[in-house]
């Protein structure tokens, strides 16, 4: 499911970027920066990345249902932290603040997912709703040292109330571009 939610959206992106710059080229990939080597991963290069910081159990929810259901297991609701990095050549580096900002125009018109306005998106997911991530100057300068590359220009959002509820989801998408 987590897989679904974020191909899902990076790809509707993607195609926002793709209309804003009057392009056919996909320029959002859902992969790390790095490879299991630490080496940029060539396919990141010139592009936007997309991928998963942290998930995180939405606790106040999740008492909410488990008190309207006693005797229940509650669904779990967990909120998913994604990163969205610009990775340009440095000598193109205004081209990584330009694709940081479509990122940004994107979710200020876009804040709430569902399989009607996300094609890609499975009818189970139900909504997701979208909002930044503040992320402090202590926290982005950790985050990079882990990463194990220098800072790029992005932003993190988070992807709010996604619900397991015990079924499993088995779910096949193609990758962006495809």
């Amino acid at each position: 499911m987590i897989n679904n939610v974020i191909v899902s959206i990076a790809d509707r992106l993607n195609e926002f970027i793709k209309s804003k710059l009057s392009i056919s080229e996909d320029n959002v990939i859902v992969s790390g920066l790095l490879d299991a080597n630490k080496n940029l991963n060539p396919e990141a290069e010139n592009k936007l990345s997309v991928f998963l910081l942290n998930i995180e159990e939405d606790k106040v929810i999740k008492n909410i249902n488990h008190q309207s259901s006693p005797g229940q297991n509650p669904q779990i609701i967990i909120n998913l932290y994604v990163m969205f990095a610009a990775y340009f050549n440095p000598s193109n580096y205004i081209e990584s603040l330009r694709y940081v900002s479509m990122v940004i125009e994107f979710f200020q018109n876009y804040s709430v997912f569902d399989s009607s306005n996300t094609p890609l998106l499975s009818d189970d997911v139900g909504k997701i709703y979208v909002e930044i991530s503040n992320v402090s100057i202590k926290e982005v300068q950790d985050l990079w040292t882990n990463i194990g590359t220098s800072y790029v220009p992005s932003i993190a959002y988070k992807f709010k109330q996604l619900k397991f509820d015990g079924n499993v989801i088995t779910e096949i998408i193609s990758n962006i571009g495809d």
